[in-house]
């Protein structure tokens, strides 16, 4: 299988993965397509066919695994398509894995370990990072095991290493541990856990996220409605949020200019 050698200065294109397996993508879409469209960079979406028809090219600056659940992930990508993703990231490209992208992206897996129905430990085949993605953070955050509803999402604080707190979205993702990439931030707990690392890959670039600096206020507060099991969790959740939205936006732009 042949890769092309990436030229830098042609990099215009931030693509998004969206395809079996993927959570709602479109506040991510929004929040880069705000973002780049000064820059002269377009966002789009793409899917495993395309992946292994070699869409991950030199005109691709980043590409975003974002939330979802890893297994679907594994069944579209397995084999051919997480090849050609490493071969985009070993050759200059960066790779950007929120949550179930962060999970998908490291060698080892241990997902809801106490919890057998949710039970999964494997690895997907991507490798890009050494050591464990680990979650989720339940007992720490005082929530329910990972289910699709706020019962297990909160607004949590991380830290950076200057000591700068900004508030994200947590649903479900994990913390790294043994990790060979550099830890940007922490989860601000009393015993605090890597919540987002970097580090080379080749002569690429790799970014895993354990929270959703994606999700505003406006994203959290859409879906309310009193006929929701977990109208009182998601209130909290969006009410939270949008008290602390201007440094959620902070963190957003400090993310970006990772790439």
């Amino acid at each position: 299988m042949v890769f092309e050698k990436p030229s830098l200065n042609m990099r215009s294109k931030i693509l998004i993965y969206r395809d079996y397996g993927c959570a709602d993508v479109s506040s991510l879409y929004g929040e880069l397509a705000s973002y780049f469209r000064e820059k002269g960079i377009s966002v789009d979406f793409t899917d495993a066919a395309e992946i292994k028809n070699g869409v991950l090219n030199r005109d691709v600056k980043a590409f975003f695994l974002g939330g979802g659940a890893g297994t679907p992930y594994m069944r579209k990508l397995a084999g051919e398509g997480n090849d050609h993703i490493r071969g985009y990231v070993r050759n200059g490209g960066v790779y950007f894995g929120i949550c179930a992208g962060a999970y998908y992206a490291c060698r080892d897996i241990v997902f809801e370990h106490d919890v057998p129905a949710l039970r999964i430990e494997n690895g997907c085949g991507l490798n890009l990072a050494e050591g464990r993605a680990v979650g989720t953070l339940y007992k720490e955050y005082g929530l329910l095991p990972y289910a699709l509803t706020s019962f297990s999402a909160k607004v949590v604080q991380i830290r950076f290493r200057g000591g700068e707190t900004y508030p994200a979205l947590y649903h479900g993702g994990p913390f790294f541990d043994d990790t060979d990439g550099e830890v940007l931030a922490v989860y601000d707990l009393p015993e605090p856990k890597a919540a987002v690392i970097t580090k080379m890959f080749g002569r690429g670039k790799v970014i895993l996220s354990g929270v959703h600096f994606e999700d505003g206020a406006q994203t959290l507060a859409r879906g309310l409605h009193d006929l929701r099991c977990d109208i009182r969790a998601a209130r909290k959740n969006a009410d939270d949020m949008a008290a602390g939205e201007p440094r959620r936006r902070e963190l957003f732009a400090r993310m970006m200019k990772l790439i």
